[in-house]
């Protein structure tokens, strides 16, 4: 645990505390990292829509009126992989 030994307790008190303090630090730390977490993902939903966007204005050479969203796209490219025959 964090490479930390583990002391000798006086009383049971002492250990719980002890315990009670490490628990909230874990828990702190898993709720940082969740909301590091949900950022990242937000941000990369974000950057593929936008990268989705670009690749479409490029493949069209600018001269597309209407394009399909990059929602769109996704859900076309999930089923088009979910029934490939590979």
């Amino acid at each position: 645990m964090d490479g930390e030994d583990i002391p000798d307790f006086s009383s049971l008190k002492e250990e719980t505390a002890y315990w009670k303090e490490l628990s909230m630090k874990y828990k702190q730390s898993f709720q940082e990292a969740r909301d590091e977490l949900a950022e990242f993902q937000e941000g990369s939903r974000e950057l593929e829509a936008e990268l989705e966007a670009q690749l479409v204005q490029a493949a069209c050479g600018g001269g597309c009126r209407a394009l399909p969203s990059p929602r769109t796209l996704r859900d076309i490219n999930a089923g088009y992989f979910l029934f490939s025959p590979w």
